[in-house]
């Protein structure tokens, strides 16, 4: 089988869930390796700054987004990891490239240059609604995934060679299809919790980051409400609803898809992965927190798109689960647009294989 390193990023568990996703969908055909080469110090600098500094994050995030401040950052990110990225290749010696991580494009082709080895590179880009510049300013690459049409549009409108560029929708990892709807009432009962009171998931992102823990009281201040909360690697988030009633706190974990698929809805920060995870189960989704800069072009594409509701404050998000426990027609208006938009997404997915194969 021929090999294929996946280079992605732990800021975050997008970039690692868009690999995981591209792993499930190539592992048959190719032997796929997910790797991140980065020192442990970027890191740990996304976990504190993410979880106390969040101005600091929107500050980098949109210093970077510009075609010369981006090829700066571009240039110093390809220096620094240029001796992991080539030890990388030559250990792991793969036939194809990819990335899902805008600051391991140019540093890859940067590393293979200066070694002369020569890979075909797939970029995967990690925005749905509005890419960042990081992405745009290397063109290099033998093809290029759009997984939105938004995304695809700007590429294309950015100089992207339109034979290299390919609108193949968001890959979600393989346990979203494959959850069972029918196992609502077993899941909730491992968990302690009613199958017949209102299931709310709610989710801070994969470092446990969005500081919803307010949000989670506030739901459960609400009569026949109950909530999965995942929190991720945050422990002291865990601590905080350890032994409440309604309740049940789950720690960072691979399966997360059958405790998803139990609640009504999905709700909290508007990360990616999250949202077209939601929407391949079927779910609708209520963004209630999002990274400045990062993810706040996600909350115009949930409503353009019909996939959920958008709910900043503690008040509207009280009043809107309050209606949709009220008016079940709430729901089912919105579970037309998000299963369209499943349907859409899965089969753009599906061409991914074929132009893998293409390439190689």
């Amino acid at each position: 089988m021929k090999r294929i390193l996946i280079f992605a990023s732990h800021t975050g568990g997008g970039h690692i869930s868009l690999a995981e996703a591209l792993h499930d969908l190539l592992t048959q055909d190719f032997e796929v390796t997910i790797l991140d080469p980065q020192p442990s110090f970027i890191h740990w600098h996304y976990r504190t700054v993410s979880r106390h500094a969040l101005w600091l994050w929107e500050a980098e995030f949109k210093l970077s987004d510009g075609r010369r401040r981006a090829r700066v950052a571009h240039a110093f990110s390809s220096v620094l990891l240029a001796r992991r990225v080539i030890r990388a290749l030559r250990q792991n010696d793969p036939h194809l490239v990819i990335s899902t991580y805008p600051f391991l494009t140019s540093e890859v082709t940067f590393a293979m240059r200066r070694w002369k080895l020569d890979r075909p590179m797939i970029m995967l880009f990690s925005d749905p609604n509005g890419v960042h510049y990081s992405w745009l300013t290397e063109q290099r690459a033998a093809i290029t995934f759009a997984p939105t049409r938004e995304t695809y549009r700007q590429a294309l409108a950015a100089g992207f060679d339109p034979s290299r560029i390919h609108f193949t929708g968001w890959p979600v990892r393989g346990q979203f299809y494959h959850a069972d709807p029918g196992a609502r009432a077993a899941t909730l009962s491992e968990l302690d919790l009613d199958s017949q009171k209102f299931t709310v998931f709610a989710q801070g992102g994969g470092e446990g980051a969005a500081r919803f823990a307010k949000t989670v009281d506030m739901l459960l201040d609400i009569p026949k409400v109950q909530v999965i909360v995942a929190a991720g690697t945050n422990e002291q988030l865990a601590r905080r609803f350890s032994g409440r009633v309604n309740v049940h706190t789950l720690p960072f974990m691979k399966q997360i898809a059958p405790y998803m698929m139990a609640a009504d809805v999905v709700m909290g920060k508007a990360g990616p992965n999250m949202l077209f995870e939601t929407v391949t189960l079927g779910k609708p989704f209520i963004a209630t927190a999002y990274i400045p800069g990062q993810e706040e072009v996600n909350l115009e594409f949930i409503e353009r798109h019909g996939l959920g509701w958008v709910a900043l404050e503690h008040h509207r998000q009280r009043e809107l689960i309050e209606s949709l426990m009220q008016r079940p027609e709430m729901l089912k208006g919105t579970a037309g647009s998000v299963d369209r938009y499943r349907q859409l997404n899965t089969e753009a997915t599906q061409q991914i294989p074929r132009l893998v194969k293409g390439l190689l």
